[in-house]
């Protein structure tokens, strides 16, 4: 006997199969953000312990699992009736992978001190704040699941546009321009007759 669904033909099939292609596209943004986020936390410790070790594994084990509400997502997304559960389930286990990274980050570079002598503690509050936004945004757009899943989803997808672009360099330099004009104002209130550099007052 045919197969029922052969008569609708492989591409109208291919096409109803969109809410999978987006679910994938989305997640594959996320392990790449998760690769590079991991990638630079590492990059600044200059040892490990046990301890670190287990909360990898506990953030690798999270990226393994993404296939499961990915797929989830990828199948009840278009349902009026589960869209919600789904979304839930998608944006709930983005949040635990961003805990998960954020304990990495500050048992490595606060409580357990690995990381290199090099690392700015400006630069570390950078990536901190940087980091620990993560999961609280991923935590507000479930909250919105409850108004309409679809803004949740909306939210997702710019959650991950925004960090792929370098946000703690981003966050670095403002801090450093934020810092400069601190020194500038205090500089010109302890000495308000102070001669600006390159101008004499003679010319």
């Amino acid at each position: 006997m045919d197969d029922p669904d052969a008569s609708t033909g492989l591409q109208h099939l291919l096409v109803q199969q969109w809410p999978s292609y987006v679910a994938f596209a989305l997640t594959f943004t996320v392990v790449g953000t998760v690769w590079a986020n991991h990638r630079l936390a590492f990059s600044h410790f200059v040892r490990t312990d046990h301890i670190l070790v287990s909360l990898n594994l506990l953030e690798l084990m999270s990226v393994a699992f993404l296939p499961v509400p990915t797929g989830i997502l990828g199948t009840w997304v278009v349902s009026d009736r589960n869209r919600f559960t789904a979304v839930l389930f998608y944006g709930g286990t983005l949040a635990v992978l961003g805990i998960f990274h954020i304990l990495i980050w500050w048992y490595g570079a606060y409580r357990a001190r690995l990381t290199s002598p090099d690392l700015t503690a400006q630069k570390r509050r950078a990536l901190t704040l940087t980091w620990m936004a993560g999961p609280v945004l991923y935590g507000e757009c479930v909250g919105l699941a409850w108004f309409d899943p679809r803004i949740s989803l909306a939210g997702f997808v710019l959650l991950g546009i925004v960090y792929l672009l370098p946000t703690p360099r981003v966050l670095v330099a403002a801090q450093r321009a934020r810092t400069s004009r601190r020194q500038g104002v205090r500089e010109r209130w302890l000495h308000p007759f102070a001669q600006p550099a390159g101008i004499s007052w003679l010319e």
